[in-house]
């Protein structure tokens, strides 16, 4: 019979799984969050109809029938350079048209229809012989002198000019002043190009202004005869066309002087090159330079000027003693044979640049 009353509980039994101190739980792969959400993305299809690559037609359509006439239009491109821009050195002598005419500087003096005429007894002194320095010297133990050789002075020439001008005396006026401003002085004492063509021979030389004689007693009448003088260091009187002869390191070359009397040449001497030795091989003349020049260098010799200069500066010291004075190198009237040999290099060569010329 059971029991009434308190009595105790029964302890409740608790069931636990056994400790395992060795287990090792397994873990998911350690992850991040995503740094940006997943994106979608949809494009359109697109197509993009694309005409055929033309140019514009060069020439209009054109419908051509048999025997049948048409017209096309100018054909033209686009100018490939800009416009060019050209000036020409002003040449000795081009504005004389006929015989008997004088070019002072840019005025010409003489022929149909010019203001300036030339009136007689025309041209003196341009043919003549001028004065002669002599270069004899007396003889002490007998008669006469021992004979020299003679230069000629400056040469002087004159001529008488008749202006016939306009009835306009604006237009007399002008003329009057571009005559004087012609015969003026010269500002720093150098000489212009005087040419004058006699009967078929046209020859220039260099000159300056010394006299101008203009009468006013007929001003009123737009007329005046003036009398002019110009004197022209250089005797000599030379051809309008220049000359130009090259000649090869080791070999000749021949400079004709159709003129009467030795005319002085201009000789350039093109780098690189060693020591040239330039000869006029007919009168035995020679010019030695002991220098080198490098490429693109030039050596300029005016033996009328007497000076050598290269690129520009003086270079005299350069010149050997074997070689005859510059002025005194020279072509003779006729045919002169030029030789040219060069320790090493030369092979721009020499150029002769030079006019016959008359006395």
């Amino acid at each position: 019979m059971a029991r009434i009353g308190r009595g105790q509980p029964n302890r409740p039994i608790i069931v636990r799984q056994p400790r395992n101190y060795d287990a090792h739980p397994p873990l998911p792969v350690f992850e991040t969050a995503a740094e940006f959400p997943p994106l979608d993305i949809f494009t359109p299809g697109i197509t993009v109809p694309l005409s055929a690559f033309e140019t514009a037609a060069e020439f209009p359509p054109l419908v051509v029938h048999k025997d049948a006439g048409f017209i096309l239009p100018v054909f033209e491109t686009a100018a490939e350079f800009p416009e060019l821009t050209i000036t020409t050195p002003i040449l000795a002598g081009e504005l004389i048209t006929g015989n008997f005419q004088i070019e002072w500087g840019r005025l010409l003096l003489g022929g149909p229809g010019n203001v300036y005429q030339i009136l007689e007894p025309g041209v003196e002194g341009w043919d003549d012989l001028p004065e002669l320095d002599s270069g004899n010297a007396p003889r002490s133990a007998r008669h006469g002198s021992w004979t020299g050789r003679d230069y000629a002075q400056q040469r002087e020439v004159s001529a008488t000019i008749g202006i016939d001008g306009p009835q306009d005396s604006t237009a007399w006026v002008l003329a009057m002043r571009n005559f004087r401003r012609a015969f003026g002085v010269s500002e720093d004492g150098s000489e212009q190009t005087l040419t004058i063509r006699t009967l078929g021979e046209t020859l220039l030389a260099r000159a300056k202004a010394q006299a101008r004689v203009m009468p006013a007693g007929l001003y009123g009448q737009r007329w005046t005869a003036v009398s002019v003088r110009w004197t022209c260091s250089d005797p000599r009187r030379y051809d309008l066309q220049q000359e130009s002869v090259t000649v090869d390191a080791g070999s000749t070359d021949t400079c004709i002087n159709d003129g009467d009397v030795a005319t002085s040449p201009r000789i350039k001497v093109f780098g690189p090159v060693a020591n040239p030795v330039i000869t006029n091989v007919s009168m035995g003349r020679i010019l030695r330079f002991l220098v080198s020049l490098n490429d693109g260098q030039l050596l300029d010799i005016d033996t009328n000027a007497g000076t050598v200069l290269i690129d520009g500066e003086d270079a005299m010291d350069t010149l050997s003693s074997l070689s005859v004075p510059i002025e005194e190198w020279v072509l003779a009237a006729g045919t002169n044979t030029i030789s040219y040999s060069v320790s090493s290099g030369g092979l721009g060569g020499i150029e002769l640049q030079f006019r016959s010329s008359y006395l």
